[in-house]
């Protein structure tokens, strides 16, 4: 290990691995070094990521980072599944959501049709029942193997001459107003600048002078029993009106809930939390939109611990007090290598968007209480597809 680089990213998640990729592609003798308490398996958010990649979102600037996402991750062997996606109505209100949507979408230039309940079920006949009224499909759309193409970037990286070091960042040194490296468990190491990119472990460094509202979330998750595989994977299946996901993961089928209390989580050694027993009948509610047939039941559950914030975007951009601090936090794997190609063109001195710019803002919150904002995040939970920018 070197003890001095020109740019250090703390988290070898998704996020800190498409950057490490990118800038090492880029700029030519730079020292990085990319550093996280475990290189050999991802214990962040983006290990447990069910991997739906839904690129249409309120947020036009969400919407448009899942659009360059999902063109970085189709060029990854094995990284995206475009199997399109399937939103279903079961109203006379959920209907008119998605008539919304399917125009705002398609202005917005995403390929999306409205479909009949008979089309939708039988694009997904496992897991769509007959009594849905209309289905909001995205042939665009997909499922991400988070780990494939995090190891894909991470190895790419390494070939290129950034250095992979497994250590614990325990601080952010800076002195005069300026960044000058991080403390590890490993020893201590110089930087000119620092990223962090830690996901839910964020507000545990970044001790600014402005409040950083990541707020580590539980989430259900369940895999069913294993079964045979069909020709062609089923659609990711999304209940907006129940706040229910489902996802064909080829040999068994997933299934996910955000219609419970919010739970805020405290940031432990991994994103996977211990099982609270309510989620028991959140998955019993959800499994009820699934048909009977299917026969589907819990074979494995799990808390899936990630990031919320007061208005549902990540938080990514430079900190101005501390010059060379960047930050990338809260950032969904949906949003993974758009966000880094941003904050590329940050670090590299590039013209960006304005308004993503300021959308991303990671000070947008400054002046704000941290107990107000966390109760915004947790109040935003139940309804995480709809983002309220705060621009």
């Amino acid at each position: 290990m070197q003890s001095e680089y020109d740019l250090v990213i703390v988290g070898a998640g998704i996020v800190g691995s498409a950057l490490a990729y990118d800038l090492s592609s880029s700029v030519d003798g730079k020292r990085i070094a990319l550093i996280d308490r475990s290189i050999s398996s991802l214990n962040g958010s983006t290990g447990y990521a069910p991997g739906f990649v839904g690129q249409y979102n309120e947020s036009e600037v969400l919407t448009q980072l899942a659009i360059e996402s999902v063109k970085e991750y189709t060029k990854i062997s094995g990284g995206f599944d475009v199997v399109g996606g399937l939103e279903v109505a079961t109203s006379r209100e959920g209907v008119d959501r998605l008539r919304a949507r399917w125009e705002s979408a398609t202005k917005a230039g995403l390929a999306a049709e409205l479909l009949g309940s008979d089309q939708a079920m039988n694009m997904a006949p496992e897991l769509v029942k007959d009594d849905n009224q209309l289905a909001l499909y995205f042939p665009g759309d997909g499922a991400a193997n988070a780990n494939r193409i995090t190891a894909f970037y991470r190895e790419g990286a390494r070939e290129r001459g950034v250095q992979l070091i497994e250590a614990d960042v325990t601080d952010i040194r800076q002195a005069n107003g300026r960044v000058n490296g991080v403390t590890t468990t490993a020893g201590s190491i110089k930087a000119a600048s620092v990223v962090v990119a830690t996901g839910i472990w964020a507000p545990q460094l970044c001790k600014f002078d402005f409040p950083i509202p990541v707020v580590p979330v539980a989430h259900p998750y369940m895999y069913g029993k294993p079964h045979e595989p069909k020709i062609r994977k089923a659609p990711w299946v999304r209940w907006p009106e129940h706040h229910v996901y489902a996802r064909d993961h080829g040999t068994y089928y997933g299934l996910g809930s955000y219609e419970h209390q919010p739970i805020p989580e405290e940031a432990k050694e991994t994103a996977k939390g211990q099982w609270p027993a309510q989620f028991d009948e959140t998955l019993k509610q959800a499994l009820q939109l699934v048909p009977e047939q299917t026969n589907l039941v819990p074979n494995e559950k799990f808390n899936g611990i990630f990031s919320m914030t007061p208005d549902n975007l990540p938080l990514v951009g430079s900190v101005p007090s501390v010059n060379g601090l960047y930050i990338a936090a809260a950032v969904w794997v949906t949003h993974a290598a758009g966000t880094a190609k941003f904050l590329k063109q940050l670090l590299t001195g590039q013209q960006v968007d304005e308004g993503t710019r300021k959308a991303l803002d990671p000070t947008r919150f400054r002046g704000r209480d941290g107990e107000s904002l966390q109760q915004e995040a947790l109040d935003g939970y139940n309804n995480i597809y709809k983002t309220q920018q705060n621009v």
